[in-house]
């Protein structure tokens, strides 16, 4: 019998025959045995390696009964199915073309292309195949021209075109069909049952919930199987039409080759005999995804759960979103009543995809409207608002010291910027997110020893893009306080004046001027002249310090340079929040870095100011001179 005091907690081999012999040396009959240099050993080697397999099993098998501690992505999906979660397969790549048909035999107005005519396209030294999902018209524009606008074509093949998948039947009669392979799409997924290839009659469509299903409906439902496999299921004649085990079940559905074919841009047809078919690209191929990885599924599956596939809660509705449309990088939902006017009844949806220039199409803004209308309370209509922008003017003042590093200035300039650039791309870039000036500024501080101290100047900017020759009035809402400068007089002039609001030129009644406020609440218009500026215009606006926002009367621009009239304010305090439903991202040539060589002698890494002069506050600075050049 083992002595209750041997301690039983140690788990590896070592430790295990380390117990083992301590407690047969407990026994009056082993008490002077050499363990080490006896047989005995061997044994104890075989009792500990059996102990220690057995708690390595024990272990992992208690660990993947749990969301949280699964290791193998077949326990993290089986424990996802129980949370009704459905891990998102691959996704194809989905291009927009234009598609034009030259035959001089064709004697109708139309030209049909068929549901899954093929397009190829050559991609980084790769044939990928293209398909529709639906029919579409082309019409003659010309005597022997047809044409067809906006045809959208998925990355992949049709498998096996109608052919039999595997059938499982449970040991409660419930009827199974195993998708035997791992590369579906399951947004393409048709069930046919006792129908032909072209009978619409007997189509199956998918039911994501059993709410409203009655027990006749023809509707399957899907479910996560092994290794990275799906099935499908119909209602048992309670929530759908269960089909019978004599009738033949046939699915059809798209195989692809997930994100490898994103950017494809060049397409070739040949679905039509005797007939030229040019393809235009109207839109590249994008939204091109791997299978939901292992992370995924375990954060999601919870929060599906919550949700419901209900959408109540503003937090309901980026969810349900970002579950449904993976290529969605951030998504901001707030209520109607917060729009300006304001829209009582409605949800603003606003999405950012992974580029600030990326606009979002109708027809993609349609599918997310679509998509949450099913599942919003009655009354309540989600709108679509497309995605605004908040940039930044940085001045950054690097003090270094060339004693501490090897770098030189050039490369630690290059340092600074990639990590400005880092932490615009990990922190910011996403709804609701702030700037935060002393984090960014510890940030560059670690970037070398040779770096001393980092003074950054930042002060938020709205891109304003008018239309040339049309009247506006025009609303920019920071959403921060601004720094409120003491009212401009003309006797002290401009030199000193440190304005809460400046933007770059633009031509107006035929002068070149730009925006500053007088510190009294109001907007004006100054003369772009370096040498002596005037004012062009007083109280063409209103600015409102405390809630950072501005307000500009009717106003029609003539011309201004580059893409935008850039709007800049002083924030008064060191962090820098997002208005509501805009993206904060650092663009670098809004960067300017002034490298600051400290020649004072070194003494350990403190370093004075005082070698280059009093540094410019982070906070209340009225210097416009950022990589914007204003």
């Amino acid at each position: 019998m083992a002595n209750p005091k041997t301690p039983i907690t140690e788990l590896d081999f070592d430790s295990i025959k380390s117990q083992l012999k301590t407690y047969l040396q407990t026994q009056t009959q082993f008490k002077d045995y050499n363990f080490e240099g006896s047989n005995m050993s061997a044994l104890l080697d075989v009792l500990a390696f059996n102990s220690f397999q057995n708690n390595f099993y024990t272990n992992m098998t208690m660990n993947e009964m749990f969301l949280d501690s699964a290791v193998l992505k077949n326990s993290i999906v089986s424990h996802a199915k129980e949370l009704n979660y459905i891990p998102r397969s691959r996704k194809s790549a989905k291009a927009t073309v234009r598609v034009t048909i030259t035959s001089t035999e064709e004697t109708n107005s139309t030209i049909t292309i068929p549901t899954y005519s093929s397009f190829s396209s050559n991609y980084q030294g790769e044939l990928f195949t293209f398909v529709t999902n639906q029919t579409y018209v082309a019409r003659r524009t010309a005597p022997d021209t047809f044409v067809a606008d906006n045809v959208e074509i998925f990355e992949g093949s049709i498998l096996a075109s109608f052919q039999r998948e595997g059938f499982i039947v449970d040991a409660d009669g419930v009827l199974r069909v195993q998708l035997t392979n791992d590369e579906v799409d399951t947004d393409s997924i048709v069930v046919f049952v006792d129908a032909e290839e072209t009978d619409n009659r007997n189509i199956f469509a998918k039911a994501n919930t059993i709410y409203g299903v009655r027990p006749d409906d023809k509707v399957f439902y899907l479910e996560p199987y092994l290794d990275n496999r799906y099935a499908v299921y119909f209602g048992k004649n309670e929530f759908g039409l269960q089909p019978e085990e004599f009738e033949d079940v046939r699915v059809r559905y798209r195989i692809t080759s997930g994100e490898l074919a994103n950017g494809a841009s060049s397409f070739t047809a040949s679905f039509i005999e005797n007939a030229t078919i040019a393809v235009t690209t109207l839109t590249a191929a994008a939204g091109g995804l791997e299978r939901e990885s292992m992370e995924s599924i375990r954060y999601f599956a919870p929060k599906a759960l919550a949700v419901q596939e209900r959408a109540v809660t503003t937090k309901d509705y980026e969810v349900l979103l970002q579950q449904a449309f993976p290529e969605i990088t951030a998504v901001s939902a707030y209520g109607g009543e917060e729009l300006d006017p304001p829209q009582f009844g409605r949800v603003a949806i606003s999405v950012y995809l992974d580029s600030e220039t990326t606009l979002i199409s109708s027809t993609l803004a349609n599918s997310y409207i679509n998509y949450l209308a099913e599942k919003s309370p009655l009354g309540i209509e989600p709108i679509f608002v497309q995605s605004k922008f908040l940039y930044a003017d940085i001045v950054a003042d690097i003090v270094y010291s060339n004693k501490l590093t090897e770098k030189s200035v050039s490369e630690l300039e290059a340092l600074v910027r990639s990590k400005i650039n880092d932490y615009s791309e990990t922190t910011l870039e996403d709804f609701n997110t702030k700037l935060r000036v002393s984090k960014l500024s510890s940030l560059i501080d670690a970037i070398d020893t040779g770096i001393l101290s980092t003074e950054l100047t930042v002060k938020p900017i709205i891109d304003w893009s008018p239309q040339l020759n049309v009247r506006e009035t025009p609303i920019f809402r920071f959403e921060t306080e601004l720094t409120k400068p003491y009212p401009f007089r003309d006797a002290n002039g401009f030199s000193n004046y440190k304005p809460a609001v400046k933007s770059t030129p633009f031509d107006i009644d035929g002068e070149c001027v730009y925006i500053q406020d007088d510190g009294l609440g109001n907007l004006m218009f100054i003369v772009d002249d370096i040498v002596k500026p005037t004012i062009f215009k007083p109280k063409v606006g209103t600015i409102d310090y405390t809630n950072g926002l501005i307000t500009l009367n009717t106003v029609e621009v003539e011309a201004f340079d580059g893409s935008s009239i850039k709007i800049m304010v002083t924030p008064k305090k060191g962090s820098v929040p997002a208005p509501k439903g805009r993206v904060f991202i650092i663009r670098d040539n809004d960067v300017q870095v002034n490298m600051i060589l400290d020649e004072k002698p070194v003494s350990g890494t403190t370093s004075s100011s005082s070698a280059i002069g009093t540094l410019t506050n982070n906070t209340s600075s009225s210097s416009g001179g950022g990589g914007s050049g204003y």
